[in-house]
């Protein structure tokens, strides 16, 4: 069963002091066998305290380094306050012909320079060296790109991927009976059930290509001769090195953060990487449509339109710059988005139809999907031996457990991963958090006492906001803490600029004034002025579209705000 991310901490952040306490993240230390269960193992990490400079070590499954917890950033009870101030962000054109060698980190980084990575603490200066790496290098610069970046952007897209991945085998994710996979200028894809639609363009590539097969099974492999080889030597498997390959052979531009360090044993500049964004390497089909299966409870009647997901039409075809246009693919459809070029450079200039399978007494039919309501849920959960493995060492709290122990609603944990999101898409422009807190402002009651709306847990209810442009329209977006999940996020728009007093005065409206929300919706409706309208948080409930429906989200948002 999918758990919720959303009161999500990992247990040292949750501790007494942990509590009062920012950690950054800035190393992955390597594999974390997991001897229980093959297909599931984590990545072993470490975070370093702010203040004290202590090192806590502990296991992430790859899902979270992937989609919440990234290198370089700081956090504090499991929430993104802060990242590094002397990271950069760039494309890097790499040749992956000239690349095939992967180096120990020890080999290439001196000792000082590793204890620099680590928070100048040598603590797990051995673990981290042991770890593998390939060298990027131009005239007078060389770039660090460790393995276990590669692996995560490439090979840890889903839950669903990571398996196969420990499995070495990519043919688990799809259903090769009812796919089409030669004809690449009308392929089809179907996916078996557990896998995630957005990962279909890129199992087509593991699934086609002879050397991302290869990087794809090598990597399960390696896994497995490593503990051969600790079998044999009569010692036990704990910490592997990680060792990934790039899934091809050319020349391609990564869109990296990276960091300078600064490295004794070479006179050429030194930076490091700590993620690979975004890649445009090929993608060898020019139309490809995704299928998901879905096994149907029960008989549908064809006739009955309101048992139907979808009415039955052709689906649009997106648009090729959703930056200067509507995304016309969410107009008047529940289903999935077609913009995948926006979120992905490899994926410009590409087809792709996204659809649903449901299985109904052997045969199958197309049809489009509908989008359920429900609670934000995603891949995160402990697993099984046969399912959705994503264990990490981590306190999970529910709404009906520990409620005087929950300092902030889940609401804000939804609005963070939501403005990430929005951060990394590429759809907006000039894109600003504001992680302070700020209290609301006051109201009370006669007997002098702070009113309900604007207190939560005794005390001042607090607030984000961030901001950002579409479509040469100014856009700012408030959270305040709410004891409702279903709570939406204020949307001001405007062609003018927004100040922070325009969003004090609505905020005041609502808290000092006690108006409702359709008064002060009411009074901001003239664009050339400002409007303000509310929007619903993203609601996940497939545990494998947890990214697929944050840009859903994303999308309908943009709709609205070039609509309003």
């Amino acid at each position: 069963m999918p758990t919720s991310t959303r009161n999500l901490t990992l247990d040292f952040m949750q501790t007494e002091k942990g509590q009062f306490s920012s950690f950054k993240l800035n190393a992955i230390l390597g594999l974390k066998y997991n001897h229980e269960n093959k297909y599931s193992h984590n990545f072993l990490v470490q975070f370093q305290n702010i203040k004290t400079n202590f090192v806590e070590t502990v296991e992430i499954s790859p899902e979270l380094l992937r989609y919440r917890f990234k290198l370089g950033n700081t956090y504090k009870e499991g929430k993104l306050i802060s990242k590094d101030e002397n990271e950069y962000e760039k494309y890097l054109e790499i040749n992956t012909q000239k690349m095939k060698v992967q180096e120990p980190i020890y080999k290439i980084l001196s000792k000082e320079t590793i204890i620099e990575i680590l928070g100048d603490n040598d603590f797990n200066a051995f673990k981290y060296g042991g770890n593998f790496c390939y060298i990027h290098e131009e005239e007078d610069e060389r770039y660090i790109i460790p393995s276990s970046v590669v692996a995560l952007y490439y090979y840890f897209r889903s839950s669903s991927m990571k398996e196969a991945v420990y499995k070495g085998n990519p043919f688990v994710l799809y259903d090769n009976l009812n796919s089409n996979l030669m004809d690449k200028t009308d392929a089809i894809l179907v996916l078996e059930s557990h896998s995630s639609k957005l990962d279909g363009p890129f199992i087509y590539r593991f699934l086609t290509n002879e050397t991302a097969q290869k990087g794809f099974i090598d990597f399960s492999r390696y896994i497995s001769a490593f503990k051969n080889k600790k079998d044999i030597d009569k010692r036990p498997t704990g910490l592997i090195p990680i060792k990934a390959l790039f899934p091809t052979r050319e020349t391609f531009n990564i869109k990296i953060r990276y960091i300078k360090i600064e490295d004794t044993s070479t006179d050429k500049k030194t930076y490091l990487v700590n993620e690979i964004k975004n890649d445009d390497s090929t993608l060898n089909f020019d139309k490809l449509t995704v299928l998901k299966k879905k096994k149907k409870d029960g008989a549908i009647d064809p006739n009955d339109e309101s048992g139907l997901h979808v009415k039955r039409r052709k689906p649009k075809k997106r648009r090729k710059n959703v930056n200067t246009k509507t995304p016309s693919s969410i107009y008047g459809t529940n289903k999935i988005r077609e913009i995948e070029n926006t979120q992905n450079l490899s994926l410009e200039g590409k087809d792709i139809i996204y659809g649903l399978l449901e299985e109904e007494n052997s045969n199958v039919s197309l049809s489009r999907e509908k989008e359920e309501k429900g609670s934000v849920s995603v891949s995160f959960s402990k697993g099984e031996n046969s399912g959705d493995e994503t264990s990490q060492q981590s306190k999970l709290e529910t709404e009906d457990n520990n409620k005087e122990k929950i300092s902030k609603p889940p609401t804000f944990d939804i609005f963070l991963e939501s403005i990430e999101f929005i951060e990394d898409s590429n759809l907006v422009n000039n894109f600003i958090f504001d992680n302070i807190l700020k209290e609301v402002p006051t109201s009370f009651t006669k007997s002098k006492k702070l009113t309900t709306m604007c207190s939560i847990h005794n005390r001042l209810k607090q607030y984000v906001t961030c901001s950002f442009e579409y479509n040469d329209i100014n856009v700012v977006l408030i959270e305040v803490e709410s004891e409702h999940n279903d709570f939406a996020t204020w949307v001001i728009t405007s062609e003018k600029e927004i100040s922070e007093e325009n969003s004090t005065e609505l905020l005041k409206m609502r808290f000092t004034e006690l108006e409702i929300l359709q008064k002060i919706k009411d009074k901001y409706n003239n664009l050339n002025n400002q409007i303000f309208f509310t929007y619903r948080h993203a609601q996940v409930n497939d545990e494998n579209e947890h990214e697929e429906v944050l840009e859903r989200w994303l999308l309908r948002l943009l709709y609205k705000i070039n609509d309003k």
